[in-house]
């Protein structure tokens, strides 16, 4: 069960290194705090002591995941070999009170120990600021130049670490179901926080999902002031903040789904309602959402003519159902409070029940498009990587991330110049995972296997025919049954999948090569952004719902599906016809290789309708257990 805290930090001043005795000596660590990266830099005390300092010093709270990836000396190929130790952050805190002489804590890992020296007294920095250690490559051991290329994601988490929300309703509505379901925390209790005479400013976190903070109010009874006037003020207090990670990003005001004839929300809802659209609340988008929209279809199906069902197959009653819930919805429910408060209001009706997936999906789109245009695009980014249920949204943060930097200029190098194509995709793959936020404790997807999988799918890119892939792919059903059929011929339990890593690590040799302007180079580059987010959808698929960790197999699976697939063979040939057409970008030119990725992309995309779809449940894809080798 998730535990939500409000407890003070501790800080790190400085980490060292002791590697076991008797095994190779280390060449490289990484570290990670809640899955993402963290620049870092080591000095090397002896063969197997690794130290760093800090001069601002590290926090760390008792829901962080910290984690240590050591790369040592002897290879697989072209890659080191890594080691991944997890530190349960939680001890460190249980082990106060520490010795004021000498204040550390230390961790041991099948004879390897590291030390964390404390300070009590330092300013920490923000405990989840960075998502990289500059980039060290897919196989690399510099630091000098090479830690230039910092990721996208690292300078948006350091300006806002966490997507900021306001929660409005009364106990009962729903907040904690719609809460877990749609920020992938488990057993969240919201209403443990005394709904009943809550404190707006506490900031609940959960180790679930670090990348998100609730703020959550109760609901206005008839008459009551008080608390009206309470979540005005903090909304208000919240916009005068002068740091993006201090404001607040976006509000659901919920209620539920209102009985024959109720009132569908509460005065003190329509007066914030009306504040906004005066302009008194900022920026900040305010959603109505409505929760346990399940039973207002239910009572529709109840309603529904004998006779008309009798001339309709059963996906067409689920059609009309649904489309009279919604015009009931918006007859009865919005549009007399539009006219109420005398504008447009942003409204979404919601169930957490699989059935209607997609409800919660289309929340999450309205939210992210709303953050994106009228808070901060960085702020947009931050809720595509807290939210959980729609791999849309995904994309269109590892857009808005790969449009502020390395995405563009593909063509002309820009961004890469004197740099090899391994430090380019290695930036590039970092950017990608960061915003699909995946629960990855062995850090799978961060690792050398994983990146030369996806570095090897695109060294021959295919130049078969063109066609109209618009036609042969379809819609998003056709992607998800594509992804279902492939997954399910694939996901028997009986052996671990197979592939031939060494062998195609070995024909890897061009990663080491400068970027240059040249067709295969741009081909090579638009391809890893195009299979490495199709890939990131099809584990979206395995573990959706249940939030699954990325263990090996399941991201084998994903890889198998997607490298025998047809997608892949399309989006190769659409990129490929584009990297031979284009002429080399002069300085100043426009370069369309972006919205040439942003197209490709766009047409495998998962309509979030079918998220519904049973087929693709997780339940039907055995992909969890114990770790299965590369």
């Amino acid at each position: 069960m998730s535990t939500f805290t409000q407890e003070s930090g501790i800080s790190i001043s400085a980490i060292t290194i002791n590697a076991r005795e008797h095994s190779r000596p280390p060449k490289l660590v990484n570290i990670a705090i809640n899955g993402v990266k963290r620049k870092v830099d080591w000095e090397h005390k002896s063969e197997r002591t690794f130290e760093a300092s800090f001069a601002q010093t590290l926090e760390v709270l008792p829901l962080d995941r910290l984690e240590f990836s050591l790369h040592r000396s002897y290879k697989l190929g072209l890659l080191k070999a890594q080691e991944g130790i997890s530190i349960d952050v939680k001890k460190m805190f249980d082990a106060r009170p520490f010795d004021p002489q000498t204040p550390e804590w230390k961790h041991s890992f099948d004879g390897t120990e590291i030390v964390f020296k404390l300070s009590q007294d330092a300013s920490p920095t923000v405990p989840v600021a960075s998502t990289s250690e500059g980039s060290p490559g897919i196989d690399s051991e510099t630091n000098g130049d090479n830690a230039g290329l910092v990721p996208t994601t690292d300078d948006i988490v350091r300006l806002c670490p966490r997507f900021r929300i306001l929660l409005v309703g009364k106990t009962g509505v729903g907040k904690s179901s719609l809460i877990n379901h749609a920020f992938g925390v488990d057993s969240a209790k919201v209403s443990k926080f005394n709904p009943g005479q809550a404190d707006i400013d506490t900031e609940i976190i959960s180790k679930d999902n670090p990348r998100f903070v609730l703020h959550d109010s109760q609901g206005f009874e008839p008459g009551e002031l008080t608390n009206y006037e309470r979540v005005r003020d903090f909304i208000q207090s919240r916009n005068r903040k002068p740091d993006l990670k201090d404001k607040l990003h976006a509000i659901w005001l919920c209620c539920a789904t209102p009985t024959a004839g109720g009132r569908i929300l509460e005065t003190g809802v329509e007066e914030l309602l009306k504040l906004k659209k005066e302009g008194r609340l900022g920026e900040v988008p305010i959603i109505v959402v409505i929760t346990k929209y399940d039973a207002l279809v239910a009572r529709e199906d109840r309603l529904l003519n004998d006779s008309i069902c009798n001339e309709l197959n059963e996906e067409e009653i689920s059609q009309l159902v649904n489309k009279r819930a919604q015009a009931n919805l918006k007859t009865k429910c919005i549009e007399p409070l539009e006219k109420v408060v005398g504008v447009q209001i942003l409204y979404r009706a919601v169930s957490v029940k699989q059935r209607y997936k997609d409800t919660l999906a289309d929340l999450i789109q309205l939210t992210f498009d709303n953050v994106r245009n009228h808070v901060a695009k960085e702020a947009s980014v931050l809720t595509a990587i807290a939210q959980k249920v729609n791999p849309n949204v995904k994309v269109d943060g590892s857009i808005e991330v790969g449009r502020s930097k390395y995405w563009v200029g593909l063509a002309s190098s820009a961004n890469f110049p004197g740099r090899t194509l391994l430090e380019c995709l290695d930036v590039i793959h970092t950017d990608i995972i960061a915003v699909w936020n995946f629960q990855d404790p062995s850090m799978n997807l961060r690792s050398n296997e994983f990146k030369a999988l996806m570095s090897n799918m695109v060294t021959n890119i295919s130049t078969g025919e063109i066609g109209k892939p618009n036609e042969a792919v379809g819609a998003g059903i056709s992607v998800v049954a594509a992804i279902a059929g492939a997954v399910a011929a694939l996901a028997s339990p009986a052996a671990p999948i197979v592939i031939p890593i060494v062998a195609g690590v070995a024909v890897a040799v061009w990663l080491y090569s400068v970027y240059q302007n040249s067709h295969k180079t741009l081909g090579r580059i638009m391809a890893y952004i195009v299979d490495l987010t199709l890939v990131m959808q099809h584990i979206f698929v395995l573990v959706q719902g249940e939030d699954l960790p990325t263990t090996r197999r399941v991201i084998k699976l994903a890889y198998t599906a997607y490298n025998d697939s047809g997608l892949k063979s399309k989006a190769h040939t659409m990129i490929t016809e584009h990297a031979k057409n284009i002429n080399t970008i002069k300085p100043g030119a426009r370069d369309m290789t972006i919205d040439k990725i942003v197209e490709i992309i766009g047409l495998f995309r998962i309509d979030s309708a079918t998220l519904s779809n049973s087929q693709v449940h997780s339940d039907n894809f055995q992909v969890s257990g114990q770790e299965e080798p590369w």
